[in-house]
């Protein structure tokens, strides 16, 4: 069963260039690292400057691994500190339905 985690957030006013240079540098970590590389996506209509990362897991177990390591690696939190977020960030975890088929 495939999951996906949503995290959302405001980016402080006047610094997205800022958040988009810290969260490519952060993204490019997770790279390095082999874990998930999450899409961002920006909205264009709503909350203003608000942002989404979407990580995709083949299994809530997956996720959770990552979680742990995520956890225990103080320069993943130290380039995270650094996209100016202005208040918290929102998580949520979706796990993917299949429609069952016909017949």
């Amino acid at each position: 069963m495939a999951v996906e985690l949503h995290v959302d957030g405001v980016v402080k006013l006047g610094q997205f260039g800022e958040f988009l240079k810290a969260a490519e540098r952060w993204r490019e970590f997770r790279r390095h690292r082999g874990w998930c590389v999450p899409r961002l996506l920006a909205g264009l209509s709503g909350t203003m400057n608000l942002v989404r990362f979407i990580f995709r897991y083949d299994s809530l177990a997956g996720y959770e691994r990552e979680e742990q390591l995520v956890a225990q690696d103080p320069e993943y939190v130290r380039l995270a500190m650094l996209m100016p977020f202005d208040g918290r960030l929102e998580f949520t975890i979706f796990k993917e339905h299949e429609t069952p088929a016909a017949g």
